[in-house]
């Protein structure tokens, strides 16, 4: 077993969900549904030869993974936006795949800044960004220069901010595995090992709860 210490989890500011339904009610004055052929249908945010556009999330998910290894970087829940940023590149890292259910809506990038100006959502637009670069640098923090042992612990803690009803219908390998693409031996490894030493409560591989804090040395 390693002697890396577990950090402390630092996590991001919380979602801003009152500054992100002002954006969504300024913009569904705009807005159009965006049509979704079926689960895991990929939303194009700067098509080719098209108008780059936001999409709202009225209801249900994206999941949002990273295009060169489809690592899944984040499950983005309702209420939530995408393509303020107006970046090809950034739109070009990671692709969006909407959920079964989802609702989403849709206008131009161009008429979403002008509904800004005109509604001085100024403020709204900066906190809202400032979450999603601080989750950015929370996901980079997490999975940089980490032990296999500090991955898996943080995203434990993950699991357990979860809605109940959200964590018990989630696999913790599945969870773990398709955000970080560790070995499944080892993770495997380190689950039984927190269980054994009763830190966790995993039922038919779900997290029921964490029982007590994690040794900082594994």
């Amino acid at each position: 077993m390693d002697k890396k210490p577990v950090p402390d989890l630092l996590l991001p500011m919380s979602k801003p969900t009152k500054a992100i339904n002002k954006l969504i009610a300024a913009f569904r004055t705009a807005s159009a549904p965006l049509e979704i052929k079926g689960k895991e249908s990929v939303i194009e945010l700067n098509p080719v030869k098209e108008q780059a556009k936001v999409v709202l999330v009225l209801d249900g998910a994206l999941n949002i993974y990273r295009t060169a290894d489809n690592l899944r970087f984040v499950r983005a829940a309702a209420p939530n936006l995408f393509g303020m940023q107006g970046s090809p590149f950034r739109y070009n890292l990671y692709q969006f795949r909407s959920e079964k259910g989802a609702v989403l809506e849709t206008l131009p990038f161009s008429r979403a800044m002008e509904l800004v100006s005109e509604h001085q959502l100024f403020k709204e637009v900066l906190h809202f960004q400032t979450y999603l670069s601080d989750f950015q640098a929370y996901r980079t923090n997490l999975l940089i220069s980490k032990s296999t042992y500090q991955i898996v612990c943080a995203f434990l803690f993950e699991l357990e901010l979860m809605p109940p009803e959200q964590r018990l219908r989630t696999s913790v390998f599945n969870y773990i595995h398709e955000h970080t693409h560790l070995a499944r031996s080892g993770v495997m490894k380190i689950l039984s090992d927190l269980r054994q030493g009763e830190y966790i409560n995993i039922e038919n591989g779900k997290l029921i709860a964490i029982l007590k804090k994690f040794p900082r040395e594994y």
